[in-house]
């Protein structure tokens, strides 16, 4: 049996190979279409690369003043306050001093990077353990990410669902997370606890809905039925149930008449966080849920601290300057400064995003250019 030597070809397609990387090195970045050719450099791992002046320069810091400075690393503010006598989070400090006889809120806004309560569990566990408090907090009718939600055990069925990214309409208002859920045949929502501290009992249930017209609904705690006739009218509409349980099922009757915004599960004291995400929103999107809807919701389930946190939809390589979002932006956040009147509003700046730069893993230099721009807002 004889072989057949192939180590000359394979050296001359190796360096072929070599050389069509060299060569390719040498064009520089361009799109056609959707297509975006990104620069190859073969020799980046080896190379000696100067410092870009994104990478020197210091972020641009407002002059503002810090709050808790000392609790953060040395040069680093944590928390930049805007207002002009340094009581941003006073409101916010103020009520977790009642928290052991009333709830405190919090609503956290954002996108995909807290969906799921993948970042927002161990932050709300954290605070009910040291102030008090039990249960999840607000939980839509429908979410594209109740399968992998560790926090709760949602499942739903027979929805036409209307949200922010997606199929909305005018004549349908959003509900506060977004979300709208109009019952179809054979529909039900159903909630259970979960096996984890302060999260494997449902503490009280508040079930909230939208327009209806001589709608109701059959739900269940555990294993027990009961019907309920719903109030009639548009606006917001709270059906409260101050039993602790570990499941809760509601199965509403068919009807394009009523809208389903979800539930609250909480307890009567301690800190409540809220996860208001959304994957895909930039925070721009919240101008569809309304000041009026909001204001509504504050008003029967008020928040003291209510945050936003986007960016990661806007960031992107090609991006040189964002004042075009922060132009976008603007309206937004005044809408939320009148939605929550006597809450405090906190903004969380772009979090890191990696990016492959000339061989190496970096932040993407875009981000700190949106931060910044984040600043003006």
């Amino acid at each position: 049996m004889s072989s057949q030597n192939y180590l000359k070809q394979t050296l001359i397609g190796t360096a072929l190979v070599i050389a069509t990387l060299l060569a390719l090195s040498l064009v520089p970045e361009f799109d056609v279409g959707s297509f975006h050719f990104k620069k190859i450099n073969i020799l980046a791992d080896i190379l000696v690369k100067p410092k870009t002046v994104e990478e020197t320069v210091p972020d641009t810091v407002a002059v503002v003043k810090p709050l808790y400075a000392d609790t953060c690393k040395q040069g680093v503010v944590c928390v930049e306050d805007y207002t002009t006598d340094t009581t941003g989070l006073d409101l916010f400090f103020a009520a977790l001093e009642k928290a052991q006889s009333r709830p405190v809120r919090i609503a956290w806004f954002g996108d995909s990077y807290v969906e799921g309560d993948i970042l927002l569990q161990p932050l709300r566990d954290t605070l009910q353990a040291l102030f008090g408090g039990s249960g999840v907090g607000f939980v839509p009718v429908t979410s594209e990410v109740a399968g992998f939600r560790q926090t709760i055990t949602h499942t739903y069925k027979g929805w036409t669902t209307y949200e922010i990214v997606g199929k909305h309409e005018k004549e349908i208002p959003l509900g506060p997370a977004g979300y709208t859920g109009i019952p179809l045949e054979g529909n039900y929502v159903s909630y259970k606890a979960v096996k984890y501290a302060r999260l494997n009992r449902l503490p009280s249930i508040k079930f909230f809905y939208g327009q209806s017209l001589n709608s109701s609904i059959k739900y269940y705690l555990n294993d027990s039925a009961y019907t309920q006739v719903l109030e009639n009218g548009e606006g917001l509409h709270k059906l409260s149930i101050a039993q602790a349980v570990n499941s809760f099922k509601v199965e509403a009757q068919p009807s394009d008449k009523l809208a389903v915004y979800g539930a609250s599960f909480e307890s009567a004291t301690g800190v409540i966080l809220d996860n208001f995400s959304m994957r895909g929103n930039s925070g721009i999107g919240l101008s569809l849920v309304g000041e009026k809807m909001l204001h509504n919701f504050d008003s029967i389930h008020h928040y003291d601290l209510v945050i936003l946190s986007y960016g990661l939809n806007v960031a992107n390589e090609k991006s040189k300057t964002y004042d075009w979002y922060v132009r976008s932006m603007n309206p937004t956040i005044a809408m939320i400064r009148k939605a929550f009147p006597n809450s405090a509003i906190l903004i969380v700046g772009c979090s890191d995003r990696a990016d492959k730069i000339d061989g190496e893993m970096k932040s993407m230099p875009s981000v700190k250019r949106l931060v910044n721009e984040q600043r003006k807002m």
